[in-house]
């Protein structure tokens, strides 16, 4: 609702701009006064949106108020209207700060709400872009101030000399009172510098942990426990990742009430998103200079044997891998020649020798001696005063070189799944058709005999498609792709794959089912997981040579945990206790080369793991192994 103050000394003519302005707008106030002083004194109590002056008034005259008016800092759109001036009088009107000039002429008082709703429009807009002046003028300062502190800082490496500016500019920007910079190193304190407060590392620690992941303000309306009871109105927290194991955080107290808009906002993320960057230099700084015990730590650690040696084989250094194989400290092998020492194996020597004396260039060549496989790396380097060598790193790839040829088995694996599909996909087409016509004979066919046959062929080949369908299902490779699904339903669809050797070994499936909620998974891995056990328990009660052979299937729900169980049991061979703690681990398997890669329960630990669950396995030599799978109902992710 606007607010008009009208200053008329004439009742008549008062009321007929009422009058008018009510018809233009019913919900305008109109407040009368008939004296300059009265109305200088509402204008400045009220929030008046047009001043309406008389030129001529009784005790008073317009121009004198619209002067007093201005002189007061009262920036109020003002109309002057008047019967008796002329065009002079019009230009002292708008000299003395009036925004408009009517005449008292007939049916002027129709005119003044249209100039009314005018200036309100034109002062609304001038009013905004002013205060859009002043805000564009007051970030043009701040970042004039965080280009001179950036520049400052980035000419200065010391962290303690960067985070004592840092904080004197974060509170001028800010406006806070007090500051505080505390950096943390795996979670010790290393650094802590406070200005105009002091608190111990507990409290500070506590604010810390009240800090969200970026710039965050807290005001005592919040009821936090950290303010409530203290002269605090409130603080900023920002939060810094820096560099490995170094964080930092900034705290900025205020004991006044927060009146920070979005450019002081917007001003102080600048300044400390930049600030982080000359921080972490500082802090790198530090750690150049102790590179040099860095770097010898490092040296030593590789498990890789590395070796430097000149140009006749004499080591000029060596790291703790190749110490230990000799059976000597580092120092006890400097100046020792190489090609003398018992510890290297001579397929190594031969290797390294014409690459010393020729002064080759880099190299990588497999070496096969004493049942191991080496993958030697060597590389010429500059030692001092011109003196020319060579770096060698050998490492013993036996092992590598095992778990690649697994790895082109399970390539195997993968190619045998292709062709499974293509198989499938070729068999579903004239299973189609069996169909089709299978259901025209029927509708052809009276003979109920006839029909039954018929029903026959229809059930077994829909069988035959459903088995094409889960076979086509479990070989397709897609991205993981998570949907609701019943576990029960997916259980099922496993066996299905398998019922026909199942049936041929007389093996009996139990299945004790639970009612269980829907499951946010991805039925093929998962469907893959239960087809891996299936096929271990299977080959498990092979090997038992038992007569009653069982395999059990049994689903739980758990909703106090909210999870499901899923436990897959058989009565077969059982786990030795020695194997247990590796069977999922990549590659390893007690079964044949022809029988199995090793790899198919490190995947299933792999999957179940990566939806959020947990497998595990109980088992007994000849009494039968039972596997665990438990997944969380709301937490299931990939």
């Amino acid at each position: 609702m606007s607010k008009i103050l009208l200053i008329e000394d004439e009742p008549y003519h008062a009321k007929l701009i009422r009058h008018a302005f009510h018809k233009f707008d019913p919900s305008i106030e109109i407040l009368h006064r008939m004296d300059t002083q009265d109305a200088l004194a509402l204008v400045d109590k009220e929030s008046i949106d047009l001043v309406v002056v008389d030129y001529k008034l009784e005790n008073s005259d317009g121009i004198s108020f619209i002067k007093d008016l201005r002189k007061c800092g009262l920036d109020v759109p003002v109309v002057m209207i008047t019967g008796c001036g002329d065009n002079n009088t019009a230009v002292e009107a708008i000299k003395a700060g009036a925004n408009d000039f009517i005449y008292k002429d007939v049916g002027f008082f129709n005119a003044l709400p249209h100039i009314y709703k005018q200036l309100i429009d034109r002062y609304k807009t001038d009013r905004e872009i002013k205060r859009v002046q002043r805000l564009i003028f007051r970030f043009n300062e701040q970042l004039m101030l965080i280009n001179s502190v950036i520049k400052e800082i980035n000419q200065n490496l010391d962290p303690d000399f960067i985070i004592d500016r840092v904080l004197d500019a974060a509170m001028e920007l800010s406006g806070a009172d007090a500051s505080i910079f505390c950096l943390y190193e795996d979670d010790a304190v290393k650094k802590l510098s406070q200005k105009n407060i002091s608190l111990d590392e507990r409290t500070i620690e506590n604010f810390r942990d009240s800090c969200a992941e970026y710039i965050t303000f807290y005001s005592v309306e919040d009821n936090l426990e950290l303010i409530k009871g203290s002269r605090l109105k409130g603080y900023i927290c920002y939060p810094m990742e820096l560099i490995e194991n170094h964080r930092g955080v900034i705290l900025l107290f205020f004991y006044h009430e927060l009146g920070i808009d979005d450019f002081d906002t917007r001003s102080l993320e600048i300044f400390l998103e930049s600030v982080t960057s000359s921080l972490k230099n500082g802090i790198l700084f530090e750690i150049i200079k102790r590179s040099q015990i860095l770097w010898r730590s490092t040296f030593d650690s590789i498990s890789e044997m590395i070796v430097a040696v000149n140009e006749e084989g004499v080591i000029i250094r060596c790291n703790n891998a190749f110490s230990q194989v000799c059976n000597k400290t580092p120092r006890e092998l400097t100046g020792e020649n190489i090609f003398e020492m018992d510890a290297i194996p001579e397929g190594i020597k031969l290797c390294m020798l014409p690459h010393i004396r020729k002064r080759r260039g880099s190299f990588t060549e497999e070496v096969s001696c004493e049942n191991h496989i080496y993958l030697v790396t060597g590389a010429p380097v500059l030692i001092e005063d011109n003196e020319r060598g060579m770096v060698f790193t050998i490492k013993d790839i036996t092992e590598f070189r095992r778990l690649k040829e697994q790895l082109y088995h399970t390539d195997k694996l993968a190619s045998l799944g292709l062709l499974v599909s293509g198989v499938a996909h070729e068999l579903n087409n004239p299973m189609t058709g069996i169909l089709g016509y299978t259901e025209l004979l029927k509708m052809n066919i009276e003979d109920e005999n006839i029909r039954k046959e018929l029903d026959k062929i229809y059930k077994s080949a829909e069988r035959c498609k459903k088995i094409i369908e889960n076979l086509l299902t479990f070989s397709r490779q897609r991205p993981p792709e998570k949907t609701l699904v019943q576990i029960n339903d997916l259980i099922d669809s496993a066996i299905e794959l398998r019922i026909y050797w199942l049936r041929s070994n007389n093996v009996r499936v139990i299945r004790e089912y639970d009612n269980l909620p829907m499951l946010n998974v991805d039925p093929q891995q998962i469907q893959q997981v239960i087809m891996n056990l299936l096929v271990n328990a299977e080959y498990a009660i092979e090997q038992s040579r038992k007569e009653e052979k069982i395999i059990r299937f049994k689903t739980r729900y758990d909703s106090k945990e909210q999870s499901i169980l899923i436990e897959v049991y058989d009565n077969g061979i059982g786990i030795p206790d020695e194997y247990k703690s590796r069977i999922f681990d990549p590659f390893f398997t007690t079964k044949p080369l022809d029988k199995g890669t090793g790899l198919g329960l490190s995947i299933s630990h792999g999957i179940v793991k990566e939806h959020g669950g947990e497998i595990w396995c109980e088992s007994s030599p000849d009494r039968g192994t039972s596997f665990y799978i438990k997944l969380p109902v709301k937490k299931s992710r990939i």
